[in-house]
């Protein structure tokens, strides 16, 4: 039974959402769900946990072979067990993977308004961040591919997010074809986030970079298990690449520094999520598409000057506020103080002064409370 209407407090339970802010504000920042996961999942941690010995562990042959049949079934491309590294999350993944390739490079392109830890792995690598802004045309994003060829050479590395946070853009199968021959012709690794692929609010089809391995070989994907099935927690991911000699080097790599793979419970819960919760995923994914059209129609009829950024992917809105001429920090600020906390634009790029990212990814009076909230917060500025 899927109910994402049910509320479920999640106080003193060390939420890094909700036990950090006061009592009477509503969260719609850190990007993880307020409804309970896939009842499949929690019978798997629960019988593991039955068993009283948590001790060191690794990914079995039932780890790899329901992330094989996963990515074939969703993503439409076969992949062997040497093809996956496992990870305890993407950002450090990215982190590693950039210093990693970080041999005469003086730079990493991102397409920004961009997921804001992408700038802290660059920058922690001691590399120039080139941003390759998108282009808003009538709350709706585009590449701008003339830029991108003026910033690319030999020296950089290309950092995707796909599907895009926070704008919930998907990339076209054309548009990453064009980007990965623009990579080729420069000898560029190619680095892409894919930590939202199983959430599409839409019809519009997702493609994985990996679908373009036939066509150029450095490119590296990220994936995991946190989004799709609300399991961050568990500190579970995967690093998949096709080109088996990189493969080989950048675990011979990881080894070296450390890399630890996903925890006892992460593992447990991604095979019963791969496994027996794509009904859940599909059912979540409906609810939250009803989400977005709430923000949507919310603000289309009451505060049509707030442009609602259109998204075929994730559980973030992105949204501009920037009619009301006010700086970001004090839009969250005053907000905070009326009794939601969102995050502000600006810290998804430079150019963003005036948007606010708010996730959707909660029970629907929870989503109508929070709306009122900033419909308030509209009143007293517009």
């Amino acid at each position: 039974m899927n109910n994402f209407n049910q509320q479920i407090s999640r106080r003193n339970t060390s939420s890094a959402k909700w036990d950090l802010i006061d009592d009477d504000v509503l969260p719609f920042s850190i990007a993880d769900n307020d409804y309970a996961t896939s009842e499949a999942i929690v019978k798997a941690l629960v019988e593991r946990a039955k068993h009283p010995i948590y001790g060191y562990t690794f990914p079995d042959d039932d780890y790899f072979k329901s992330t094989i049949n996963w990515t074939k079934r969703r993503y439409g491309y076969d992949i062997v067990k040497d093809n996956i590294i496992a990870a305890t999350g993407v950002v450090i993944s990215l982190f590693h993977a950039i210093k990693f390739l970080n041999k005469d490079i003086d730079g990493v392109i991102v397409q920004t308004p961009v997921y804001n830890p992408f700038y802290m792995v660059i920058r922690d690598n001691n590399l120039n961040i080139i941003e390759n802004p998108l282009i808003r045309i009538n709350n709706h994003y585009e590449i701008d591919f003339a830029l991108l060829a003026s910033q690319i050479d030999r020296k950089k590395i290309l950092l995707l997010c796909n599907p895009q946070n926070p704008t919930g853009r998907v990339h076209t199968y054309e548009e990453l074809k064009r980007i990965v021959e623009l990579a080729k012709k420069h000898n560029v690794f190619i680095l892409s986030d894919e930590v939202h692929c199983d959430i599409m609010l839409d019809d519009s089809k997702f493609t994985s970079l990996n679908m373009f391995t036939h066509i150029y070989n450095k490119i590296i994907v990220f994936n995991s298990v946190s989004k799709s099935f609300g399991l961050a927690g568990l500190k579970t991911s995967n690093i998949i690449i096709r080109d088996l000699k990189i493969a080989s080097e950048f675990r011979e790599y990881l080894q070296g520094q450390h890399f630890s793979c996903g925890n006892l419970f992460g593992l447990t819960a991604l095979k019963a999520a791969y496994n027996e919760s794509e009904a859940w995923l599909e059912s979540q994914n409906k609810y939250l598409a009803n989400n977005y059209a709430i923000i949507k129609e919310y603000f289309n009829k009451n505060y049509p000057a707030v442009g609602v950024t259109d998204q075929s992917a994730t559980y973030l809105a992105w949204l501009d506020f920037s009619f009301l001429k006010m700086p970001c920090a004090k839009m969250q600020d005053e907000l905070l103080k009326l009794g939601v906390m969102v995050n502000d634009g600006k810290r998804y790029g430079e150019n963003c002064n005036g948007f606010i990212r708010l996730n959707f990814a909660c029970p629907e009076v929870q989503l109508r409370q929070g709306l009122k909230i900033i419909g308030t917060f509209i009143d007293k500025h517009k």
